[in-house]
């Protein structure tokens, strides 16, 4: 079955070899070479081998060959130095030439291990364990040609089943030919490979490892303009993403400023109430002084000398207190008018709220898209549409790839397919990130209206409160006025008191008269302060609450300002990326196409340069198989006259 399979290869590389058509041409020496390459099982070259096709006639060739035969007719070969010549009356005949001292393009390395420990192939011949097989190419610089650039080669490994499994291979085409796995590398032109295979082994042996090497052409012509007219269109619609999110921004900044205005007028409504209450807590601390001298003043008004000392301190202090206590207004109408600023504030807030909600909405954005040219549901069915259409493309190419995968005549277009299923999937992802942005443009816009409709009801609600609390304001401003004026008329009399009050000695009835209307004065200016003293307490928890609530309000503006910033940067650095998106994508598609396109140079003679009507080059690298010896039997077959398929078969060492 081995020999049957090695048989197989060796027969479908000669119809690969004779199925080449040769280009027309008067030059009698026009020729194909198929470079037949032996290396030991580590990959070291052991001889090169150059078949040359020829069609009839005179021929002339070039080449410094150790040794020459012709293979399928027996016409005579004159040689004068590196010259040769001959004539034949056959359509085609193949030449064959031993190559002496010649490097060739590509450096191949075949490393075993077993069991970690490094053997070779003749050492390894037989053996059982865990297998490790390091094979490498890479470019001989001592070979001054241009076929490591030009040339692809595919290595193919045959491991056998019966000896080998738990096979792994992670860079191969992995494929089951009768009970072997084959194992296929494919290295494009100026390319290197270094790559491992392992395997647990039973008696091991293996069969010559494969490598051809063929020129790569490929006259690719791939239309891109409809991916970049798809690219470009993406690049229009993240601009109007990106002037929508400035608008948002510009609005919020504006809704920031006001609502830090905002902030700061309630700041300092709280701190005027704060001093509004410290004067009271004095005024109160006066009243009581106040009391207890006139307690005193009334329980020891047998006392005189010394109760109207008592009196005399007492009223100097009132008096102090009074006059402490402003009789002005301003303050209050600074009060009121903040309160009226706080109110028109909040309004406009309101306002400006009602504004962004109205104007917030994912269907508005969606118009104002169709007015700059873009439809954005359009663009998401159409891409919707294309991913299908393209999902379809890439099922059929697959249908396809399976049905001619593994066979060598295909294998050409087996990587187109390949290449073509790459790209569909690249447009796919493309295509479906772009619907992603749509809806998540969407859910965000939506999101953010849900959160402009809240913050528009709760301004409302904070104007409803801020009215009544605007009110409660103006009426407490009124009687702060009308209890001025009684503290101001209190103070004038006081003052008259104390500057009369030498007169106190001349009567006790003037003197108790004085008392019982001081106490009396006392009583209405205590409930007086009392009530100012709870109002005041009152205004400032109040306008606390107040402060804190604009506080928090400005905070959640300043987030709100934050993030619109940050959307705005986002869709400026998203746009900045996405800027000549087109042209990247065409440069990148030419780049791929560049890497295994191979070049279009003419075909030189890897025997001589002075071959120079070369139509192709092939390359037949076969390694030594690794068999464990069988003993010799001292047994010599006679030898025999061997035809041509004969002959190609014992170059491969096949028969």
């Amino acid at each position: 079955m081995k020999l049957f399979n090695r048989i197989i290869s060796v027969a479908l590389s000669i119809l690969i070899i004779m199925s080449v058509t040769f280009s027309a041409s008067a030059h009698s020496s026009e020729k194909e070479e198929v470079i037949y390459i032996m290396t030991d099982a580590e990959g070291s070259v052991g001889g090169v081998y150059a078949v040359n096709i020829f069609k009839g006639g005179d021929i002339t060739d070039y080449g410094d060959y150790d040794k020459i035969k012709m293979l399928n007719t027996s016409d005579k070969v004159n040689v004068d130095g590196d010259k040769i010549t001959f004539s034949s009356s056959s359509k085609k005949v193949y030449m064959q030439g031993t190559l002496t001292d010649t490097e060739i393009p590509w450096i191949i390395s075949i490393r075993y291990f077993l069991n970690g420990e490094e053997l070779t192939a003749k050492e390894i011949a037989g053996k059982s364990g865990n297998l490790k097989i390091k094979f490498s190419v890479a470019e001989n610089k001592k070979c001054k040609t241009n076929f490591y650039e030009n040339y692809a080669l595919q290595a193919i490994f045959t491991l056998d089943t019966k000896l080998c499994s738990k096979i792994t291979a992670d860079d191969a085409t992995v494929a089951n030919v009768g009970s072997d796995k084959q194992l296929t590398y494919t290295i494009l032109p100026g390319n290197g490979i270094d790559t491992t295979i392992t395997s647990k082994v039973k008696n091991f042996e293996m069969s010559s490892v494969s490598i051809n090497g063929i020129k790569m052409n490929l006259d690719l012509d791939v239309d891109t303009d409809e991916i970049t007219d798809k690219v470009d269109e993406l690049n229009k619609g993240i601009g109007k993403i990106n002037n929508g999110a400035k608008q948002v921004n510009n609005g919020s900044s504006q809704l920031n400023k006001g609502g830090k205005t905002l902030k700061n007028n309630s700041s300092k409504l709280y701190s005027g109430t704060e001093e509004l209450d410290s004067g009271v807590e004095e005024l109160s601390k006066g009243i009581n002084t106040l009391k207890s001298g006139l307690d005193k003043l009334n329980f020891k008004s047998k006392n005189l000398t010394s109760g109207s000392l008592q009196i005399k301190n007492a009223l100097l202090t009132i008096k102090t207190s009074l006059n402490s206590v402003s009789a002005d207004t301003k303050e209050i109408k600074k009060l009121t008018s903040a309160s009226g600023q706080i109110k028109t504030s909040i309004k406009e807030l309101k306002n400006g709220a009602s504004e962004l909600k109205n104007n917030t909405d994912f269907n508005q954005y969606k118009s104002l898209m169709s007015a700059n040219g873009l439809d954005i549901d359009a663009l998401s069915s159409k891409n919707e549409q294309a991913v299908k259409s393209l999902t379809a493309q890439i099922s059929q190419l697959k249908e396809t790839l399976l049905k001619i995968q593994g066979n060598e005549l295909y294998k050409e277009q087996v990587k187109e397919l390949q290449e073509q299923i790459s790209q569909l999937s690249d447009i796919v992802t493309l295509l479906t990130g772009n619907n992603g942005m749509i809806k998540g443009t969407e859910e965000y816009i939506d999101g953010l209206a849900d959160g402009a409709s809240k913050l528009y009801s709760g301004l409302e609600l904070l104007e409803t409160n801020y009215t009544e609390f605007d009110n409660s304001i103006n009426t407490l401003a009124n009687k702060l006025k009308t209890m001025l004026v009684n503290i101001s008329k209190l103070s004038d009399g006081i003052n008259t008191l104390v500057k009369k009050y030498k007169t106190l000695d001349t009567g006790i009835k003037s003197y108790t008269d004085g008392v019982s209307k001081a106490v009396k004065g006392f009583s209405k200016i205590k409930r007086g302060v009392f009530d100012l003293a709870t109002g005041s307490d009152s205004l400032v928890k109040g306008t606390r609450s107040f402060d804190g609530g604009m506080k928090s309000l400005y905070s959640g503006i300043s987030e709100l300002y934050g993030g619109a910033g940050e959307l705005y940067e986002g869709t400026c650095e998203l746009e900045s990326k996405t800027s000549g998106m087109d042209k990247k994508i065409n440069d990148k598609i030419n780049d791929l196409i560049s890497t295994i396109g191979g070049s279009n140079s003419k075909t030189r003679s890897f025997v001589s340069e002075k071959n120079t009507d070369v139509t192709s080059v092939q390359f037949v690298i076969k390694t030594d198989k690794i068999e464990i010896k069988e003993k010799d039997t001292g047994e010599v077959n006679p030898r025999e006259k061997l035809n041509l398929w004969q002959k190609l078969l014992r170059l491969f060492g096949l028969y």
